[in-house]
This record gives C-alpha cells, sequence and structure tokens, in this order.
C-alpha cells in the first residue's frame, strides 16, 4: 500500500511534490511505519520506482534482430504506458537537480540495459556480428535506446512498430558492416 501510495503520488506530483506527508495520508499508513522500511523520502520513492518500472526483455530469438526487436518493443511498450510514461520524466527531472538521486538513476538504468549487452555477446558467438565492432557497449546501447527516449521525451512523436524497426534494422545494419 505504501509504495502504491508514492507510485500515485510521484505520477501525479512528481519527485519534488510527493512527500512522506503525503505517502502516509495516501496510503494510510503512520509515518513511524514508513521510516521504519524506509530511511528518507528518496528511498521510498526509489523502492516505488524501481517496483512501477519493469525491466524489458530481449529472450533469445536466435537472432541479434529478434532479441533487439523484443528488446526495444518491449521497452517503447513500458515508456508509453502509465503508470511508467509519468514516472521516467519524473524521475529524469528529479536527477538534474539531486546528485543522489541522478546516481541512483544511473545505476537503475544500467541494470535496465543489461538484456542489451547479453543480446550483443550472444550475436558476437553465434558469429553474426565481428566482436570488434562491439568495443563501445555503452555506444551500441545509446544508439538503440537514445532515438526512443527522444521521440518519449523530446519530440513527442509517436513510438510505432515502423519506427522501432527501423531503429533496430538500422543498427543491426551498423553493427553487421
Amino acid at each position: 500500500m505504501i509504495i502504491n501510495a508514492a507510485v500515485e503520488l510521484l505520477v501525479e506530483r512528481g519527485l519534488a511534490g510527493t512527500s512522506i506527508e503525503a505517502i502516509a495520508a495516501r496510503s494510510g499508513a503512520a509515518k513511524t511505519t514508513i521510516y521504519r522500511h524506509w530511511p528518507d523520502k528518496r528511498a521510498v520513492l526509489l523502492a516505488a520506482v524501481e517496483t512501477a518500472i519493469p525491466a524489458a526483455f530481449a529472450p533469445d530469438s536466435g537472432s541479434l534482430r529478434g532479441d533487439l526487436a523484443a528488446f526495444i518493443n518491449d521497452l517503447a511498450r513500458i515508456v508509453t504506458t502509465p503508470p511508467t510514461s509519468a514516472l521516467v520524466p519524473a524521475l529524469i527531472d528529479a536527477a538534474e537537480r539531486d546528485a543522489e538521486i541522478a546516481s541512483l538513476l544511473a545505476h537503475f538504468t544500467a541494470q535496465r540495459r543489461k538484456p542489451i549487452r547479453a543480446a550483443i555477446g550472444r550475436a558476437v558467438e553465434r558469429g553474426e556480428i565481428p566482436s570488434d565492432r562491439v568495443r563501445d557497449l555503452d555506444l551500441i546501447d545509446d544508439l538503440l535506446l537514445g532515438p526512443l527516449f527522444y521521440r518519449r521525451l523530446l519530440s513527442r512523436s509517436p513510438i510505432t512498430p515502423e519506427f522501432t524497426r527501423t531503429v533496430t534494422d538500422t543498427l543491426v545494419a551498423a553493427l553487421s558492416i
């Protein structure tokens, strides 16, 4: 109930507008109960974000293109569906003002990039792409994720299946050269 209340408040008010008092009032839990489980507001809010924002998956489809397509399509669904569609911008905004949240966001993001890294590793093992093409895994992540987040957060253009297919195909072609 506490986490659900925190998620609801984050969606409605953002990180800055969510307080322990508001979480307690919304959840019906005493502030002391909240502090017994989490040391401070940041910890509660980050637990709420961790719970509410699922990780995207890249199942082993047998091909790099299939793995990355599954991942980006799942991620597109996640970032365009409530509550994640509201939580991601709020978290990014808060990270601009708070170094601790920025650090936690970096850790959170790194954990959610693991399926991409696994898909790349499988593709190298299968001989789909040469290992020298994957020296900068951060760049590969950025090339796959950047267009999606640009559309979601800045241009507000639709994230369509054609769009995710084009992003995936372009990256796979670049890695295969």
